[in-house]
C-alpha cells in the first residue's frame, strides 16, 4: 500500500516537473530579432531598397523575423497597423507610418535597437542584423 502511494506521488511529481519544463524551455529559447520595414508601392526609395532587403531576407531568414508594414493604401495601413499591434510594435508604427523606406530592428521590447530611413547601404544592415542576433542571444 505504501509502495502504491510512493509511486503515485512520484508520478505526480514527474508530471509536475514535465509541465514546468514545457513552460520554462520556450522562455529560455532565444528570441529572434524583428526587422520592421515600412514601405509603399509608390515610394521610389522603397523600390530602390527592395532588392537589398530581398537579398537580406534570404540571407537572414532563419535568424531574423522580417515584417513588412505596407502603407500603400488605407486598407494596407489598416492591415499593417493590426500586424504591428500584434507584434508589440503599434507605437512604432503610429510614429513612423508616414516615413516610408524606414527599416527598424527590434531585439526585445518596442524600442528599436537600430532605425534608419532611405538607407541603401547593405553593410549597415548586415552590421545591425548581426548585432541584433548577438544581443538576442544574451
Amino acid at each position: 500500500m505504501q509502495n502504491n502511494l510512493i509511486r503515485k506521488r512520484a508520478g505526480m511529481l514527474f508530471a509536475f516537473l514535465a509541465l514546468m519544463a514545457l513552460m520554462i524551455v520556450p522562455a529560455m529559447a532565444k528570441t529572434k530579432p524583428t526587422v520592421a520595414i515600412i514601405k509603399a508601392e509608390w515610394c521610389q526609395a522603397c523600390q530602390k531598397l527592395e532588392p537589398t532587403m530581398m537579398e537580406l531576407m534570404k540571407e537572414y531568414g532563419g535568424k531574423v523575423e522580417f515584417v513588412v508594414l505596407d502603407v500603400s493604401s488605407d486598407d494596407k495601413v489598416a492591415e499593417s497597423q493590426a500586424t504591428a499591434k500584434k507584434l508589440g510594435l503599434g507605437a512604432f508604427f503610429e510614429a513612423n507610418k508616414q516615413k516610408t523606406s524606414t527599416v527598424a530592428v527590434f531585439v526585445k521590447g518596442s524600442k528599436p535597437q537600430f532605425m534608419t530611413m532611405q538607407n541603401f547601404d547593405r553593410a549597415a544592415y548586415v552590421k545591425a542584423f548581426d548585432e541584433a542576433i548577438n544581443s538576442a542571444g544574451k
